[in-house]
């Protein structure tokens, strides 16, 4: 199964990718696609090593329009059987100490460099032609917004994730997200962070009123807002208990 995880910046996609990702692991092969060209702390939350990014094994981005989809999958393919992860370089994808494999796709990070665009591109063809085992799930950390959404990356995944955070705005973008996934036959879940006792009820409120039904309420965790800010491995407590709850109710791990 691919999943891909998004929402608005700020709202917990990579915290939530994280927890997810430690949490399946106890039941498949985990991979995580870092899909954000900006962020930088991903590997170190994980917990892994930062991997070479993809984009370079093909040439660098300034390359990858020019080959095109068949050329790159021609170069990440083997046997025929679609694009394995695990036949990729070692130094291409790194591992967590619960065994989660982690990929890059690109980043940018130099003036006029350019757009994410050949960065998407690469996503979108990558995640098309993904051949999964049964016990495996890639799980995508987007960028922040929904750019990916208009380059068409949702294309190749079974799910959109989408991370709201208590704000009108990105229950907004949630309520988008989730029209775009309906015209594009995707699952769609939404998942609410940093949830307090005090706002949970008008909460519930305000996403009725859009339309929307979360699958999940995670609490706020002292733990994850201590790690991230000392860039530290990822810890969190109630928000750990809050994912699992969820991924239960979703089906995707056992009761």
């Amino acid at each position: 199964m691919k999943i891909m995880i998004c929402g608005k910046g700020g709202s917990g996609k990579s915290v939530l990718t994280v927890l997810t990702a430690r949490i399946l692991s106890k039941s498949y092969r985990v991979y995580v696609f870092d899909l954000d060209e900006s962020n930088t702390l991903l590997p170190r939350m994980l917990g892994s090593e930062s991997p070479k990014p993809l984009v370079e094994y093909l040439g660098g981005r300034g390359n990858i329009f020019n080959r095109g989809e068949v050329d790159i999958v021609k170069a990440l393919a083997k046997a025929n059987l679609g694009i394995r992860l695990d036949n990729l370089p070692n130094n291409y994808i790194s591992s967590s100490p619960e065994e989660v494999k982690m990929v890059t796709i690109g980043k940018i990070r130099e003036f006029s460099e350019g757009c994410a665009c050949p960065l998407n591109f690469l996503a979108k063809t990558l995640l098309k032609n993904l051949f999964l085992e049964r016990d495996e799930i890639v799980l995508v950390d987007t960028d922040a917004g929904i750019e990916h959404m208009g380059r068409s990356v949702e294309e190749g995944c079974d799910a959109i994730l989408t991370v709201a955070d208590p704000t009108a705005e990105s229950l907004t973008l949630a309520r988008i997200i989730r029209q775009e996934a309906e015209k594009l036959g995707k699952i769609f879940w939404l998942v609410i962070n940093k949830i307090t006792p005090l706002i949970t009820d008008v909460l519930k409120i305000k996403a009725k009123d859009l339309g929307l039904d979360a699958v999940g309420l995670i609490r706020v965790d002292e733990e994850i807002f201590r790690s991230c800010l000392m860039g530290e491995e990822l810890r969190a407590k109630e928000a750990m208990i809050d994912v699992e709850s969820m991924l239960k109710r979703l089906g995707i791990i056992g009761i």
